[in-house]
């Protein structure tokens, strides 16, 4: 994993959703810092929620533009600074799409 990669919503659809709703921006692995991990997605999921979240709040905050596109993620330990977890465990949670 030499790189990140992350998908931003850089403008909130009003009518059909788009390519140009997006951006791909790749930057620098970052390093966990203590107590962190540094993940890789495995799995992302694409439900009609990530929709939802764009148009306002729902359960969880509305999304705002140069944001990084939620998603919940299936994502393996890469490195620990934390002593719950190691590299190879497996993970899930609030990822987005990166």
């Amino acid at each position: 994993m030499a790189a990140n990669r992350q998908i931003l919503i850089t403008s909130m659809p009003e009518d059909r959703l788009g390519e140009e709703h997006f951006e791909l921006v790749v930057g620098e692995r970052p390093a966990p810092g203590p107590e962190e991990v540094l993940c890789r997605t495995l799995y992302l999921s694409l439900d009609p929620a990530n929709r939802a979240w764009m148009q306002g709040a729902t359960y969880r905050s509305a999304l705002q533009p140069g944001q990084v596109m939620s998603g919940f993620t299936l994502a393996e330990v890469v490195e620990s600074n934390h002593p719950e977890f190691s590299p190879g465990d497996l993970v899930d949670g609030d990822g987005g799409w990166q």
